[in-house]
């Protein structure tokens, strides 16, 4: 499980991390794509070798890959508008339980079995992450129906995302190295984002930002091993991705939740203590359901 570990642990540095973002006020957009940049750097130093594109591009996973990498992109985008329009607490709790679309494909395409204690234990995991995303003094924005389209969005993209991971892990990836699979998707993502980029520039609705490009930099090398240990757990055998996903996620949730107060004195409301207690508890009944 220590890839699991080390996938919920990379992946809570990369909040941390867009959190002193937000803070020093960097571009974030700017920051995301080079971001992807420094993935792929950090993956031909992992695998030792300059990425072989003609030769990936022969590979089963390869468009699976490419998938993955533009629609990062385009989901980065949905999350913004949602925090700016929404609430940032309306985007986390999409986000998150979208982990409901691969744990059903866990069982109805993967065929993993659905034990009581399995079911169970996800049903609670599903209550703590929306109980320790809840936050009092967030998501004052006014409610409206019709700006539901963007959640709902978010909810299937990044289960669809999930998704395909698996499917490509299962079905396409014959062997542990994962680097090439990774490199194609951040690869993807970094030309898909580059693309809006250098529009933004020409039409000088932004301008390059140094700061945003090193913190940019520096934000790939984690969300490049978040993703890397993330497609080794999956391979944990034992483990399905209906046990994967949910340790992941409410791992995730939890640990931010902890470190934000620690770190960034933000404040649990009862409801945030609950969630976390039943994360633990979650942890606990999936754990032993596998």
């Amino acid at each position: 499980m220590i890839n699991l570990l080390l996938s919920v642990l990379f992946t809570t540095s990369l909040g941390i991390i867009l959190k002193l973002f937000e803070r020093s006020k960097l571009d974030v957009f700017q920051a995301i794509v080079f971001n992807y940049i420094s993935c792929v750097i950090t993956g031909a130093i992992v695998q030792q070798s300059v990425p072989d594109y003609i030769n990936y591009s022969k590979q089963s996973w390869f468009v699976y890959a490419v998938i993955l990498g533009c629609s990062f992109i385009f989901f980065f985008n949905i999350m913004g508008y949602i925090v700016k329009h929404m609430g940032i607490t309306v985007m986390f709790v999409a986000n998150k339980l979208s982990l409901v679309i691969p744990v059903s494909a866990a069982f109805f395409i993967f065929h993993e079995e659905a034990t009581f204690f399995k079911i169970i234990g996800i049903l609670i995991a599903l209550l703590a992450v929306v109980f320790t995303s809840l936050k009092e003094e967030e998501n004052k924005h006014t409610f409206n129906i019709n700006q539901m389209l963007w959640p709902i969005l978010l909810f299937a993209g990044s289960g669809m995302n999930d998704t395909i991971v698996k499917y490509a892990q299962a079905f396409h990836m014959h062997d542990a190295d994962n680097a090439p699979f990774n490199i194609t998707i951040f690869s993807a993502a970094a030309i898909s984002g580059g693309c809006i980029l250098i529009f933004l520039l020409l039409t000088k609705k932004s301008i390059l930002n140094f700061k945003s490009i090193v913190g940019g930099l520096l934000l790939g090398i984690p969300n490049y091993f978040s993703m890397h240990f993330l497609i080794k757990a999956l391979s944990i055998q034992g483990y399905g991705s209906s046990v994967i996903f949910p340790l992941n996620n409410i791992g995730v949730v939890a640990a931010s939740a902890i470190i934000a107060l620690l770190f960034f004195h933000e404040k649990l409301s009862k409801l945030n203590i609950i969630g976390i207690a039943l994360a633990i508890l979650s942890i606990v009944i999936i754990a032993f359901s596998a």
